[in-house]
């Protein structure tokens, strides 16, 4: 990180600004001109693991537009990206084997890519939202939820069915004077002033399957992605972090607090503490993961019960049955039959 990590600032990833870089570039734009001037010193693309204050990330995309004369320069580019260009988050949604199941990993290791953005999907009959939140400390810009609203759309194309399409994009904020755009580019119907950031999608959408889905390769960069979250230097909340490392750590064999807390170099008393301050603890944490995945191996996957039970870590299937029927009110077979 070229500057003094102080959590009071939020921080994000050079992968976040490539396709804008790459943009900007096929455009014939002075790309060195356009980085002096935001603060990002060029020689800083040559590591993609790099860390910015996001304050001169946005610094970046004002002066672009301003350089372009594009107001809608980030729903633009959000269209343009590819999952390559986005990192280590969109090497592990390209991987993964549908829409839904690409959320759920990346959804808790946002931080590498962007820290204050919380992203969750909530399913309502035939449809789901897909909505972005914007931590306290960090306003996002108007660059900022084009970008990440425009991002959603995109992705969930490339890895939905070809037969569906997002069904709204809705931006909490009143319409701007470029709004037309919106819709041009989208190419879906927009709503203002509603009230939250997000995209509805078809659940047909989501549930696809994805062609080029690699379940091996999945596994070993959502270990890659946790270990590297476990690592930088970010004021996302510790519980994320902690949520990411569990999940990707679970099918690869035991996990105990002990070790999840090596993995952060703190003792096993120092990563309780910290859960507790976020008012939650590491059982509370494992039993969610474990439940997610539970249903995810049984339904998706089609894995037999005494596979998922070792594959969660449970001593045997009585084990994992009763811990199933805590969280769902159903036996595993039960579930699977309805």
């Amino acid at each position: 990180m070229p500057e003094s990590s102080s959590r009071t600032a939020s921080y994000g990833s050079v992968n976040a600004i490539l396709p804008l870089l790459e943009y900007l570039e096929s455009e014939g734009f002075d790309l060195k001109a356009i980085l002096d001037r935001a603060g990002i010193p060029q020689s800083a693309l040559e590591d993609t693991k790099t860390r910015f204050p996001k304050r001169r990330f946005l610094a970046l995309w004002q002066i672009a537009s301003e350089a372009t004369d594009d107001p809608a320069i980030a729903l633009r580019v959000s269209t343009m990206a590819k999952a390559n260009t986005l990192g280590i988050i969109g090497y592990l949604a390209s991987a993964s084997e549908s829409g839904r199941n690409a959320f759920e990993l990346v959804k808790g290791l946002t931080p590498l890519l962007w820290e204050n953005v919380e992203c969750d999907l909530e399913s309502d009959g035939e449809v789901a939202f897909l909505r972005c939140r914007w931590g306290s400390s960090s306003q996002a810009s108007r660059f900022t939820t084009e970008y990440a609203i425009g991002l959603a759309v995109t992705m969930s194309r490339a890895f939905g069915s070809s037969r569906d399409d997002p069904l709204e994009a809705r931006f909490s904020y009143p319409a701007p004077a470029y709004a037309e755009e919106y819709e041009r580019i989208l190419r879906i119907p927009v709503r203002f002033d509603a009230g939250e950031d997000g995209v509805l999608l078809p659940i047909s959408m989501m549930d696809s399957l994805n062609p080029s889905a690699d379940a091996a390769l999945r596994q070993v960069l959502e270990r890659y992605a946790a270990d590297q979250l476990a690592k930088i230097p970010t004021g996302a909340r510790f519980s994320q972090r902690i949520r990411a490392c569990i999940r990707s750590a679970l099918p690869l064999g035991s996990l105990t607090a002990d070790t999840v807390a090596a993995q952060f170099s703190m003792s096993n008393r120092t990563l309780r503490r910290r859960l507790r301050d976020e008012a939650t603890s590491y059982q509370e944490i494992l039993d969610d993961v474990r439940a997610e995945l539970a249903r995810h191996y049984l339904t998706k996957e089609k894995r037999g019960i005494d596979e998922v039970a070792f594959l969660l870590g449970f001593s045997d299937q009585s084990a994992f049955t009763k811990a199933f029927r805590r969280w769902t009110g159903k036996t595993p077979a039960d579930f699977v039959r309805n």
